[in-house]
C-alpha cells in the first residue's frame, strides 16, 4: 500500500479558502478526474488523501498539509491555466521531501508534457487518463517512462468517483452553484459525466484538449479520438448510490454534448422511470447543441417530462458569417428554435455565446451586434459570454499565431483563461464589446 496525496490547484479561477457561500462553480465544484483518481486507487488498496487549494490558506499551510500527509506520490491534475499552480505546487513538495514521487496529468500535461518536465520538480507526465495506469505507477514507478499514455479505459469498468476526500463535499452539495435569478438547483446536487469526449469539431474549441485526452491506439497503431460513454445502468446506478448516500435530489451532467446517440437517451429517459426517480422529483442540468435540439424535438419533449430542468446550449454565435468560421452545424435559424423548443417544453436555457472574433477578413462589429440580439431574442435565464480565446490545442490557435493576431502580452497560460473580461487578440475594440455584452452572473 503507497500513500496518495491528490491535488486540486484550482485557485487561478478562484482562491484561496473560497467561499462556498457565494454561488461561484469555481469554489463550489469539485474536480471530478481526481474523485475518479480515487476511486481506482482505492481499489487497488492505496491510502489516498487530497489537498485543494481553495481550502486552506495559503502555500505555507499546504507545505504543512504535505508534510502531515506523508505521501509516497502525489498527483496533479491541472489545465492551461493552472500550469504555474501545479509548479509551483511540486516545487514545494520536492522542496520539503526530494524523494516523494510528482505526476502530472489532465489537459496541460497531455498536451504539453515536456513542458511539465523541464523544471525538474515533476517526475512524470500521464497523458490521456490515468483510471488504469496511474495505480499502476503508484505501485511500481520505476517500469514507465517520464512521459506516457495512460491506458484507455473501459467506462464501465472503473469505480465511480470517491467523493468523500473532499471533507466539505457534504456542504459543497448544499451550496447554489451558480446564483442565476431564474433557475434554482434542487439541493443536495452533484456532478456527474457520462460521455468523455465530443464528435463535432467546432474550430474554436478542443475541450481544451478534449480530443487529444480521450483517445486509443488505432489498428495502424496511430493514437485517435476515442469518444464513449457509460451504459444507462452505470449512470443510473452512480446516481441511486448519490442518492442512497448523501439525498441527491439533482445532478448536473458535465458532458459536453450530452445527446450523441437517440436511442441511449430512449433507454436512459425511460430507466429514470422505471427506477422511480422521475416520480420521486430528480431534476437534471446538461448541454446540448442547438441543430441536436432541433433534430430531436420529440425526445427532448420527453427528457423534459424525466426531468431536464435546464439545458446549456452552445450558441457561440447568431451571424452565419461566425458560425461557418467556427465549423459550428449550427445555423443562426437552427439556434432560433431551439431556443423555441425549449420553451414549449418549460427547459430553461443557459445561453453561451462569445464576442469579438477576426476572420480571414477581420473583425467586424456587425457579427457582434448579430449575436448580441440574437441571445436577446432567444430569453435565456443564463446569459454567459466570453471574448473569443485562440485557445492551445484547438485548430484555430496555429492560424491566430500565425497571423500574429495574438496580443503580444499573452502567454499561453493566459489563453488557457476561459473567462469572458480579458482580451485576447489584435483588432478588436473590448470596450465596444463590454458595453454591448448580457452579462447577468453575479460578477457582471
Amino acid at each position: 500500500m503507497k500513500r496518495v496525496l491528490l491535488v486540486n490547484p484550482s485557485i487561478a479561477y478562484a482562491t484561496w479558502k473560497a467561499d462556498l457561500n457565494v454561488p461561484s462553480p469555481d469554489h463550489t465544484f469539485i474536480r471530478l478526474a481526481l474523485a475518479y483518481l480515487a476511486g481506482a486507487l482505492r481499489e487497488k488498496g492505496h491510502e489516498v488523501s487530497l489537498v485543494d487549494l481553495r481550502t486552506i490558506s495559503g502555500w505555507e499551510e499546504f507545505e504543512e498539509r504535505v508534510r502531515s500527509a506523508a505521501p509516497d506520490v502525489v498527483g496533479i491534475s491541472h489545465q492551461t491555466i493552472e500550469f504555474s499552480i501545479a509548479q509551483e505546487a511540486a516545487r514545494r513538495i520536492k522542496k520539503i521531501d526530494g524523494r516523494i514521487c510528482v505526476v502530472v496529468g489532465g489537459a496541460h500535461a497531455t498536451m504539453f508534457p515536456e513542458e511539465c518536465l523541464k523544471s525538474g520538480h515533476v517526475d512524470y507526465a500521464v497523458r490521456g487518463e490515468g483510471e488504469i495506469s496511474f495505480p499502476a505507477l503508484v505501485e511500481d514507478p520505476s517500469s514507465f517512462p517520464p512521459s506516457f499514455w495512460g491506458e484507455t479505459p473501459d467506462l464501465d469498468r472503473i469505480p465511480f468517483p470517491v467523493r468523500d476526500i473532499w471533507d466539505d463535499y457534504e456542504t459543497r452539495i448544499r451550496r447554489e452553484p451558480f446564483g442565476i435569478s431564474g433557475f434554482r438547483f434542487k439541493l443536495p446536487m452533484a456532478e456527474m459525466i457520462n460521455t468523455r469526449g465530443c464528435p463535432f469539431n467546432c474550430s474554436f474549441c478542443d475541450g481544451p484538449g478534449e480530443k487529444q485526452i480521450y483517445t486509443r491506439i488505432s489498428q495502424s497503431g496511430d493514437r485517435i479520438p476515442y469518444i464513449r460513454g457509460r451504459s444507462v445502468a452505470n449512470v443510473i446506478a452512480e446516481i441511486k448510490a448519490l442518492r442512497a448516500r448523501y439525498g441527491i435530489q439533482s445532478v448536473m451532467f458535465h458532458d459536453d454534448q450530452f445527446v450523441i446517440r437517440r436511442s441511449w437517451i430512449e433507454e436512459f429517459v425511460r430507466a429514470l422511470h422505471d427506477e422511480g426517480l422521475v416520480k420521486s422529483g430528480f431534476e437534471w442540468v446538461t448541454s446540448c447543441k442547438a441543430d441536436i435540439v432541433c433534430k430531436y424535438e420529440g425526445l427532448f419533449e420527453k427528457m423534459a417530462e424525466a426531468g431536464l430542468r435546464l439545458l446549456i446550449i452552445g450558441f457561440e454565435s447568431f451571424s452565419p458569417r461566425i458560425l461557418k468560421w467556427f465549423n459550428k452545424t449550427a445555423t443562426a435559424e437552427q439556434n432560433f428554435k431551439a431556443a423555441e423548443i425549449c420553451k414549449k417544453y418549460g427547459i430553461k436555457i443557459w445561453a453561451n455565446y462569445i464576442l469579438g472574433v477576426p476572420t480571414g477578413e477581420g473583425w467586424r462589429i456587425q457579427d457582434d451586434l448579430l449575436t448580441v440580439d440574437g441571445v436577446l431574442q432567444v430569453e435565456p435565464v443564463h446569459y454567459s459570454p466570453a471574448f473569443y480565446t485562440p485557445t492551445p490545442g484547438s485548430p484555430l490557435y496555429a492560424w491566430y499565431k500565425n497571423n500574429n493576431l495574438i496580443l503580444e502580452a499573452r502567454t499561453r497560460e493566459d489563453l488557457g483563461e476561459r473567462g469572458p473580461f480579458t482580451p485576447k487578440v489584435k483588432g478588436v475594440d473590448y470596450e465596444f464589446l463590454r458595453a454591448i455584452m448580457v452579462d447577468d452572473s453575479i460578477f457582471a
